[in-house]
């Protein structure tokens, strides 16, 4: 017989804030990520490497909206384009402890909410549950991956495919109306799956990397479906898949995260993006801003070092040739701040990565690795930047973390200046500022109407 009570008190924990009242304030911060998701996926749907494939794609057809298409399929495949397309852009918020939890839960379970007819409030606050929950997971598994790594090189590589069947299932399954039965057997489901990429190849820019995140959304949405009609979960998984942890974390550490739930909101601690860049290159483009470039072109530059911790050395690759792969390099992040004084949507296409006095520029930064922004890793993503001109003149720019940190956050109209910017990149100049509107008040209108101004009409 399979045990119908939790097996570990981490695990009732989890079940117990199933059903923790949301916090006004914590709601809020819920529908900033919720829009910050949405509004990336809109953008991501438009980009070249994938908006043929969301197009043409043979799905099954249903309920569920594409974002930023006019197509409606099965709330699984919505899960698996939403989500690919929510990172596409590398511009949807994350966490520095949790990693990029809303674009799975925001988007893997936002056509399953529209398919539901469920209002705003109440997806939001399934969002936030599933937030609360992911960052804990991500910040366990986090702590795992290097020993696995050490023993099994490619498992585990790509952060948005490990602990991201969690958080859409659960989403899902509030969604889709699961009593307290269901959700639990949705949580113990979902905790045994994981989509596991091999290799992460952010550099090579594959287009498939993103789908990777979809496919674990879209298992994440299945094994709601499913449990709803009557499958059950594994008990002895919550224990024997997650009993390590606690060897691995300090002691009491792993039961500590999720005592924690519902009364520490790490929701708070997220950040937004202003650059549509991997977060690596943030902390570096910052400090690059701080040394004072503006009157400098590529050919001015002799040398750029950029001195950050471990993780961010391994964005080094040089002459990137794809959107994704671009959006992963630090120096073509920094070498196109020098030539233009911004980084944007465009600046990824095909036609700025023709440009040839940026990518020479690339091949002049070097990166290093630093002993302080190691330390200080991964509490904060910092960077100093050092600039060498033609001229034998050096300019230094440091930066203890990226702005749009929760510690340096974007205001309000930044925040909504980028948004817009998405939209409009998705689904045109003239449908960006309904589309605005709608996410501005997603948590007071029904899941459908926001969905609606997110498509193409």
């Amino acid at each position: 017989m399979i045990p119908t009570t939790p097996v570990r008190d981490w695990e009732r924990a989890v079940y117990d804030f199933s059903t923790t009242s949301v916090p006004p304030e914590v709601r809020e911060a819920g529908s900033h990520v919720v829009a910050d998701v949405l509004a990336a996926a809109v953008a991501g749907a438009a980009a070249e490497q994938h908006a043929d494939v969301l197009r043409d794609a043979a799905f099954a057809g249903g309920n569920a909206s594409v974002l930023g298409t006019d197509r409606r399929v099965d709330p699984a495949s919505a899960a698996l384009c939403n989500t690919a397309a929510a990172i596409t852009q590398e511009i949807e918020e994350g966490h520095n402890r949790g990693g990029h939890v809303g674009a799975s839960v925001v988007a893997g379970a936002v056509g399953v909410a529209e398919a539901n007819d469920v209002d705003g409030a109440t997806f939001v606050d399934a969002c936030v549950r599933s937030y609360e929950l992911c960052t804990r997971l991500e910040y366990a598994i986090f702590a795992m991956k290097a020993r696995l790594n050490d023993a099994v090189p490619w498992l585990l590589r790509d952060p948005h495919s490990t602990w991201t069947t969690v958080g859409p299932a659960f989403t899902a399954a509030v969604c889709a109306g699961a009593d307290a039965d269901t959700l639990r057997e949705t949580f113990r489901v979902a905790a045994n799956l994981a989509v596991v990429s091999m290799h992460d190849p952010y550099a090579e820019g594959a287009p498939a990397r993103n789908f990777t995140a979809g496919f674990s959304a879209q298992a994440g949405v299945s094994a709601a479906t499913l449990t709803a009609a009557g499958l059950r979960g594994s008990a002895a998984a919550v224990s024997e898949v997650y009993d390590p942890f606690a060897d691995l974390l300090a002691e009491g550490e792993f039961d500590g995260l999720f005592e924690s739930l519902g009364t520490e909101w790490w929701i708070g601690e997220r950040y937004h993006k202003p650059y549509p860049s991997c977060r690596y290159t943030h902390a570096p483009l910052d400090a690059l801003r701080e040394a004072g470039v503006d009157d400098l072109t590529p050919d001015d530059v002799t040398r750029i070092d950029v001195h950050t911790y471990r993780n961010g050395v391994d964005m080094g690759h040089t002459r990137p040739e794809t959107l994704t792969a671009a959006k992963f390099s630090t120096p073509y992040a920094l070498a196109r701040w020098v030539a233009d004084g911004e980084v944007s949507l465009e600046h990824f296409e095909s036609e700025s990565l023709a440009d040839d006095a940026v990518q020479s520029l690339t091949e002049r930064v070097r990166l290093h690795e630093d002993d302080e922004f190691e330390r200080a890793f991964p509490g904060s993503w910092g960077a100093r930047v050092v600039v060498t001109t033609d001229a034998g003149e050096t300019r230094t720019g440091r930066r203890p973390h990226p702005r749009g940190d929760y510690r340096d956050p974007l205001s309000t109209a930044d925040l909504r200046e980028r948004n817009r910017a998405l939209l409009a990149y998705g689904l045109g100049d003239d449908a960006a500022d309904e589309a605005l509107d709608a996410l501005s008040s997603v948590a007071d209108a029904p899941v459908s109407e926001t969905v609606d101004a997110l498509r193409l009409h």
